[in-house]
């Protein structure tokens, strides 16, 4: 047996449709999930950009507690200083 450009091939409609539609299917899946890895990286590059300004104000690098005690430390002086 040989295969030239005479040899006929046959294959069932119900067949050639499935494969058809496999490979649409596959394509759709494979572009949408590209679409939405990309949607996804860039909401995170946008979220760290917002984080790494947040954390570059100033009084960011202190932690809440410590806030707290300096202005407790300052209002302490100062009533200090009203008493006298």
């Amino acid at each position: 047996m040989t295969l030239d450009e005479k040899t006929e091939i046959t294959i069932p409609l119900k067949l050639l449709v499935s494969v058809v539609t496999f490979v649409i299917i596959s394509s759709w899946y494979v572009f949408t999930t590209q679409n939405r890895i990309t949607d996804l990286e860039h909401s995170l590059k946008i979220l760290e950009e917002r984080f790494i300004s947040y954390t570059k104000q100033p009084g960011r690098n202190t932690t809440d507690v410590e806030l707290l005690r300096k202005d407790f430390e300052y209002l302490q002086k100062q009533l200090e200083k009203g008493s006298k």
